[in-house]
């Protein structure tokens, strides 16, 4: 009896356990897979091998023209012959779903507010966030405004090809986060593309500082509003250099009035700022500076850094071009590359294209609100969160005549709806500029393919093998005038917003500029000369560098290129310590703290990963500015605020020691000056220094601050961590915790162009395969791959690790 019992006991033990590894029993909150599927040898990780990327395949396909041959090289690149461009675009979307497909669902997923569906609780919030930012709804708008677009065909020609491999996948071959996370890969929309397009767009120009403004506009003296924030720096230099005055016949717009300004401090906070350091690094030099007497084109966009990363690496060749270069997995063309006459790249604008309106509502229900005198009935968008191990969650976002309320309050009274570009149905051609793109044969070919690109707004910048180099902030930006967008503002009032948008034609632009070169590194657009306002968040340090060191160039080398680009030379570094030099006076400091200042001021203010100095002025710096505004430091207890900028504090150390900021609060008997201040920000400097070496931990600037090159889930096992990087945020090498130098470009335009390129990462989403971090190490050492563009298939097939051939099925 006993025998039964027990026997009894194991079978129904046995049966529980094998129901729950295979995922029909699904717990709450729990974060792993179904065991028993991610562990099966046939069909689990252990079939998450790299066989996909071995072997010569042929493929038949319905709809294609013409045959279309494929070869990996050693890098595992991509090097797509075809016949013509719609079967490319469809060769492209299967090799980019081939090698990143786990990837490309999953930054749809991130776009969209998807992620509880895989993660459970833990991403509700973050997926809230997207829903009330209408992220879907950008994405929706703008696959309404491609479809209308004669050439929407090549969108869905990519499509296809991603779908042909999705669909030829079975259980076994899918990626290996599919079974880590128990998930069957869904079929590519158009929606799915425009929601990747758009978080990027979210990353470059979805961000805005007009809460934080509004905030310190009520909260400080009108004049100290004024002289900490001043909308101009004392020097800049514009990404556009004024060579003649700007003669528009029409300048477009109305200017805003001050009462469009809300009138009260907005008690809640809203927004994670991107993080500093993200933007990019471009520039040209004409022959006039090169030792080929032919231009030289560099890019290197500084984003997020990721595993996959956010690129991936392609040659596309038909007989109409022949193009090299990086695309976003998901998205169809090459968005910084080069052909066999020109090269091009961008960065960031940093135009605020995203404005806060407060809306008025009737009455608390907050259904309907007051626009120009009348009564107004918001839409509503059922937002439906399905959450893993949950009941899925339902959220009602309102849209005004601005667009989401995407930020509420407790009373209404200062309940925010967001007017953001990325939201408009577009309607020009602009999913075809990074096609288009590809087939251009001189500068002025470049402006014409890229005139319909709307946002996010970018510095376009190309060379060609003529010897012509141009620049065009490019992008659909708002008509703005006296600081217009700065601050939140009234929504009860259609002449509140913008009342029209800049002709491309009155965009600032040049075209080989006298000084030899075209240059963006973040910082404004134009000079105060130019008649439209330009609000945003500008860089400081990087650009002045890279025009310093530009201006001085004569026969610059590629080598000379490389080593500009991995440069980790810190102006603000250099700026602070000179200014401070003049001012203190180290027969004042004690010991201690006079031996981390002669260290210093020995310093060359070059961040390398083995040194200490670039750990002791971050460590300085932080401090220095945290003892200074103190004042500021008080309001973020209650509010969003944010501090002046760098460049103004060091302007107020220099000019005025006995500002009324360098007061302490904490000590009302004593009056303390620039001096005093430095003199304690020293001494804490030290002590913590100090309490590190005490605690055993490295000071060195790359064990202070390692790189981390995190998966797209953020399992560190998946992840490369605590990379020791040269480079900060403020160099022409911007690291930072986990950010950077995402693709390093440079094409020399000779006859046949020559490129180099790195990216930290590999070609293949598999984190089992030898191509998942395969440039890491190059990267970090600032070394570089030689770009094969080879227009014959022949002889990149001769070296390559696979080849796949696409033939017509009848």
């Amino acid at each position: 009896m006993l025998q039964k019992i027990l026997f009894a006991i194991t079978t129904l033990f046995t049966i529980a356990l094998i129901t729950f590894l295979n995922g029909d029993i699904n717990i709450p909150g729990n974060p792993l897979p179904p065991l028993g599927k991610f562990l099966d040898p046939f069909k689990g990780a252990w079939a998450s091998d790299n066989q996909n990327e071995k072997g010569a395949l042929s493929i038949p396909v319905q709809g294609l023209k013409a045959t279309v041959d494929v070869a990996y090289d050693e890098r595992r690149v991509p090097h797509i012959y075809a016949q013509n461009i719609e079967d490319a675009l469809y060769v492209q979307g299967y090799v980019e779903a081939q090698n990143r497909l786990f990837q490309m669902e999953f930054l749809a997923r991130v776009a969209a507010g998807e992620l509880s569906e895989i993660f459970g609780e833990r991403t509700i919030e973050f997926d809230l966030e997207k829903r009330r930012r209408g992220m879907r709804y950008a994405a929706e708008n703008a696959v309404k405004g491609w479809e209308k677009q004669p050439s929407y065909i090549r969108l869905q020609r990519y499509i296809d090809g991603v779908n042909a491999y999705i669909s030829s996948l079975e259980p076994k071959d899918y990626p290996f986060e599919h079974k880590l996370f128990n998930l069957k890969p869904e079929p590519w929309t158009a929606v799915k593309t425009a929601l990747i397009f758009k978080q990027m767009s979210l990353t470059l120009n979805g961000n805005s500082e007009d809460v934080k403004y509004t905030n310190l506009l009520h909260s400080l003296d009108a004049q100290d509003f004024a002289d900490l924030y001043p909308e101009k720096q004392v020097i800049e230099n514009p990404v556009i250099p004024q060579e003649s005055k700007y003669q528009f016949d029409t300048i477009v717009g109305d200017k805003n009035h001050k009462p469009a300004i809300f009138a009260d401090k907005i008690y809640k906070s809203y927004y994670d700022m991107r993080p500093k350091g993200v933007g990019s690094n471009s520039w040209g030099l004409s022959g006039s500076k090169t030792a080929t007497g032919k231009p030289i084109f560099c890019n290197d966009p500084h984003l997020s850094l990721g595993l996959p990363s956010i690129w991936i690496e392609e040659h596309i060749n038909t007989p109409d071009f022949n193009a090299y270069g990086v695309s976003f997995p998901g998205f169809p063309g090459i968005m910084i590359g080069f052909n066999d006459y020109i090269a091009w790249g961008e960065t960031n604008v940093g135009q605020d294209v995203e404005d806060l309106m407060a809306i008025k509502w009737k009455d608390r229900k907050a259904g309907v609100y007051l626009l120009d005198g009348k009564e107004m009935k918001v839409d509503y968008r059922t937002e439906l969160i399905n959450v893993k191990g949950k009941k899925p969650i339902s959220d009602t976002v309102r849209y005004t005549h601005w667009g989401p309320i995407y930020a509420t309050s407790h009373d209404g009274k200062s309940d925010l709806a967001m007017r953001w570009i990325t939201h408009d149905v577009p309607t020009t051609d602009e999913v075809n500029t990074f096609i288009d793109a590809l087939s251009c044969k001189s500068y002025d070919d470049y402006l014409r393919a890229t005139e319909p690109y709307i946002a996010p707004a970018q510095n376009f910048g190309a060379a060609d093998n003529i010897g012509n180099i141009g620049l065009r902030i490019n992008g659909k930006l708002p008509a703005k005038h006296n600081g217009d967008g700065r601050f939140v503002k009234i929504g009860d009032a259609s002449n509140n917003g913008w009342s029209g948008f800049m002709p491309k034609s009155q965009n600032p632009q040049i075209i080989n500029p006298k000084r030899g070169f075209i240059s963006s590194a973040n910082q404004v657009s134009a000079d105060a000369s130019y008649p439209y306002y330009f609000c945003g968040r500008f860089e400081r340090y990087r650009n002045a560098t890279i025009n310093g060191m530009l201006t001085d160039t004569k026969g610059a080398s590629v080598d000379d290129m490389k080593r500009m680009q991995v440069s980790s030379y810190s102006l603000k570094a250099d700026n602070f310590i000179t200014v401070i030099k003049k001012v203190i006076k180290p027969e004042n400091l004690q010991p201690a703290e006079k031996s981390l200042w002669e260290k210093l001021i020995a310093w060359d203010f070059n961040y390398l990963a083995s040194k200490d100095e670039p750990t002791i002025f971050e460590i300085f710096y932080d401090k220095l500015e945290e003892l200074t505004w103190d004042e500021i430091t008080i309001l973020k207890d209650t509010m969003d605020v944010r501090y002046p900028e760098d460049w103004r504090l060091l302007e107020l150390i220099a000019s005025k020691p006995d500002h009324k900021f360098f007061d302490m609060v904490s000590t009302k008997e004593t009056k303390e000056k620039s001096t005093d201040i430095i003199a304690i920000a020293l001494k804490a400097t030290y002590s913590k220094v100090d309490s590190m070496r005490i605690k055993g931990q490295g000071i060195s600037w790359g064990k202070y601050k390692p790189l981390n090159i995190f998966h797209l889930t953020r399992l560190p096992a998946l992840s490369a961590m605590d990379i020791e990087a040269n480079g900060c945020v403020d160099a022409i090498n911007a690291t930072g915790v986990s950010y950077g130098p995402s693709w390093r470009m440079i094409i020399s335009l000779e006859d046949k162009p020559k490129g180099f390129a790195v990216f930290p990462g590999g070609q293949s989403g598999n984190p089992t395969s030898k191509y998942y971090k395969y440039g890491i190490d190059t990267w970090r050492k600032g070394e570089y791959f030689n770009l094969n563009n080879s227009p014959t298939y022949k002889s990149v097939k001769e070296t390559s690790t696979q080849t796949i051939q696409f033939v017509v099925s009848k």
